[in-house]
């Protein structure tokens, strides 16, 4: 199955490591990227050998575009995304939170895109350096949950490949659920620069991740995604399962002053909480705090 992955990150360069064996698969980047992008990704300490193209150059439409790009550089990649697109070709963005199915459906048409994420996932990266600990999963599936040809083909298409992916039952609530685990603990190791190890026992941010929590739960009933206490409990048991120095995507992106993706968490259910007219006061004070936090780290 022909393949461009847009971004050549963490997650892009995870998948494009799994993908390289039977897939015909290639970086997408826009021309202003082009010499950035120039010096070859090493992953685990070998060259990875997935050539970067200029996606107006490719001329054999890919069938399948992975959108692996942080939030905020989403709407920059549409101009790379529109030449890949051939007429059946499937769009599949595994960003961290909400939005993006929405942001490209209104671009190309929700006929063309799934919905999914990739969880699991525990890297090191170092401008172009890459050290790999897992090689996460993507969940992934249509808007309406069908077990449709093209979601299946693309899962067996993954398995064969080494790349571990699951069609749930229910996309949206899976996507929530990881969203309310990025925007619980994301954001809180983050303000606390906590690790693995200092999160996993640390009952004084479990208490702050369950208040937290009840503000997604309240933002996801209003976008009819019903998230339980047994949710809640699960996210807390599978984010203390996690051991070691191994830190969250956005405490690598705050200890190496990258910009975050603040306002795509806690920033978004205080965005949603105005809209829908719903208390979010402890999710807005995290928004704040964090760039309070980069501000300070900017400063030292």
């Amino acid at each position: 199955m022909k393949t461009a992955i847009i971004g050549r990150g963490s997650v892009g360069s995870s998948t494009a490591y799994c993908l390289k064996g039977k897939g015909n698969v290639f970086f997408a980047v826009g021309e202003d990227r082009k010499d950035r992008c120039s010096l070859p990704i090493v992953f685990n300490g070998e060259k990875l050998p997935v050539p970067t193209l200029l996606s107006g150059e490719v001329e054999e439409k890919p069938e399948l575009v992975i959108v692996a790009v942080k939030n905020f550089q989403l709407h920059s990649a549409l101009s790379v995304i529109e030449p890949l697109l051939g007429k059946d070709t499937v769009i599949l963005p595994i960003l961290n939170g909400i939005e993006a199915e929405e942001v490209l459906s209104l671009e190309f048409g929700e006929e063309r895109v799934l919905y999914g994420f990739i969880s699991g996932l525990s890297v090191f990266r170092d401008n172009n350096v890459i050290t790999s600990f897992s090689r996460g999963k993507i969940t992934f599936g249509e808007k309406d949950n069908s077990r449709s040809e093209r979601v299946e083909a693309i899962l067996e298409y993954f398995l064969s490949c080494g790349q571990d992916a699951v069609i749930p039952e229910d996309i949206h609530h899976e996507k929530w659920l990881k969203f309310m685990t990025n925007t619980c603990f994301n954001t809180l190791t983050a303000i606390l620069e906590a690790d693995y190890d200092a999160t996993s026992d640390n009952s004084d941010m479990i208490r702050a991740a369950r208040l937290v929590a009840r503000e997604v739960q309240a933002i996801g009933a209003k976008k009819g995604v019903v998230l339980d206490q047994d949710d809640v409990e699960k996210m807390i048991s599978n984010t203390c399962a996690l051991k070691g120095k191994g830190r969250s995507s956005m405490l690598e992106d705050l200890m190496e002053n990258r910009e975050t993706e603040n306002r795509y968490f806690a920033g978004a259910i205080s965005r949603m909480g105005k809209q829908y007219d719903v208390p979010t006061p402890f999710c807005h004070m995290l928004s704040i705090l964090l760039e309070a936090k980069r501000h300070v780290r900017r400063c030292r």
